[in-house]
């Protein structure tokens, strides 16, 4: 396979290349990228003709802050037969992030409303085209690009209606609503009683840290 000799495909060669201290860009076709999708160790995500690769390594507290918030997004959303809660395998396919750019991310965390809207780029290799809610969890190495990158592009998502980004070295939540089609409030939390809702159920910061910082 011709992504084998020209992109890094285990996490070895990632941090090789710099991917150990935060995301790593190769120029690549939307093809390539599902090439190297197919068979890389590390996440990758694609935009503005670029695979953009993370190390597939969760500290701790990173995995840890995951798990809390699907937990209780499945007991908000504890019926399969509607809705999905989905850790970070699934991608997210954007058609239109900015201009003609196609974007594919890699989010920690999502809710999908059944029936769902997929892009298939073959049998077998797809990514979600209209989740609900999104999640991700920030470090400092990909600080920068969650919010610079990734979240104009989610807000290009015509079904979505909250983006949550979790602090993982701190007590912290920022959730964005969206409240019309390009208009989004945002909501900036630190203290263990301070709360959002999602479908009408408090989630508080108590919640999300409790035995950890609360």
């Amino acid at each position: 396979m011709s992504s084998a000799i020209k992109f890094p495909l285990t996490n070895i060669e990632l941090a090789e290349a710099g991917g150990d201290k935060g995301p790593v860009y190769f120029p690549a076709s939307f093809a390539e990228y599902w090439e190297v999708l197919a068979e890389a160790e590390y996440r990758a995500d694609y935009y503005d003709r670029q695979i953009i690769a993370t190390m597939s390594y969760e500290s701790d507290l990173h995995s840890h802050f995951a798990s809390e918030l699907g937990f209780l997004l499945k007991s908000i959303f504890p019926d399969p037969a509607r809705f999905r809660v989905y850790n970070s395998n699934r991608p997210v396919y954007i058609e239109e992030c900015e201009g003609s750019e196609t974007g594919v991310f890699n989010a920690d965390g999502m809710v999908i409303a059944l029936p769902s809207s997929r892009f298939e780029y073959r049998p077998g290799m797809n990514a979600e085209k209209s989740p609900v809610i999104l999640i991700e969890v920030l470090s400092d190495s990909t600080r920068h690009y969650d919010f610079g990158t990734k979240l104009p592009c989610y807000k290009k998502i015509p079904a979505l209606r909250q983006i949550l980004f979790v602090e993982q070295n701190e007590p912290g939540v920022l959730v964005f609503e969206r409240e019309a089609p390009n208009r989004w409030s945002e909501l900036s939390m630190k203290a263990a009683d301070e709360f959002f809702t999602i479908e009408g159920q408090a989630i508080t910061l108590g919640q999300i840290y409790r035995g950890v910082y609360f």
